[in-house]
């Protein structure tokens, strides 16, 4: 029993020392995101072209904004992410650079403009047949890069040459508010469809894509749309109605001309 005590009593200091401190040897490495929080449409980055430009040019045409944080040199996860977002651009039924806009954003201080044109270039070639105009590919300066990622609750640390980090897309609204994310390297184009309507406010789709979206709701614990039954069943009920309105105006008509 003295023994066990004797290396308690010389481990535990040093155990409490290496984690007094934790947050100043490691960086949360993860997606904290909050909906609804106000992105920074100031800051500045740099465009495939070497031209600055603001986030805010990026919604002024007030059409919602895919954010897509990575790093052009990731040897895996990002080229996975970024290849999901052009199998999405091609699939989902929206037309890019009208109806939305994406940006990559690289979260790498390091890398310069040429790479973002490389890899434009790259994505111009695999989307023959869309608006590649209408995805940017952006590197920055630490301050802007780290103000953003903290924003949209993107968690990231260095690990060596490289980064360890998460897979995620970031939906922006017209107005700059954070409106919906998808984690993971594969997404539902039914889905993304569904969050770009809801976070343009009704300034994209159709009125029946406006009806669909009345009817489901994002359930996080799914990170999908379901239906919402108590919207389903209003909107039965309104439909039951006017038809029923239409058939008693229609019998009353009949009635004056006999």
């Amino acid at each position: 029993m003295k023994r066990i005590l004797f290396v308690f009593l010389i481990f535990f200091p040093v155990t409490l020392l290496s984690v007094e401190k934790p947050q100043d040897e490691l960086i949360t490495v993860g997606i904290t995101t909050v909906l609804g929080t106000k992105i920074s449409s100031e800051l500045i980055f740099t465009n495939s072209n070497g031209k600055e430009i603001a986030l805010q040019e990026l919604l002024n045409d007030q059409k919602p904004l895919i954010i897509v944080p990575a790093y052009y040199n990731c040897p895996r996860l990002c080229g996975l992410v970024m290849d999901g977002v052009a199998d999405l651009i091609s699939e989902v039924d929206l037309e890019l650079g009208k109806d939305y806009r994406v940006a990559t954003v690289s979260f790498s201080p390091e890398e310069e403009f040429d790479l973002a044109k490389a890899k434009k270039a790259f994505f111009k070639r695999k989307l023959p047949k869309q608006n590649i105009s209408g995805w940017n590919f952006l590197v920055g300066k630490e301050g802007n890069i780290s103000k953003l990622m903290n924003q949209l609750g993107f968690k990231f640390k260095k690990d060596g040459k490289d980064f360890s980090h998460s897979a995620a897309i970031f939906l922006i609204s017209p107005n700059a508010k954070l409106s919906q994310y998808f984690t993971g390297i594969q997404f539902s184009p039914w889905d993304l469809k569904l969050a770009l309507i809801e976070a343009s406010q009704g300034g994209i789709g159709s009125l029946i894509d406006q009806v669909v979206l009345y009817c489901y709701r994002f359930d996080p614990t799914k990170g999908k749309y379901t239906p919402f039954a108590f919207n389903i069943m209003r909107l039965g009920g309104t439909i039951t109605l006017l038809f029923l309105g239409g058939l008693i105006i229609q019998l009353m008509r009949r009635d004056k001309k006999r």
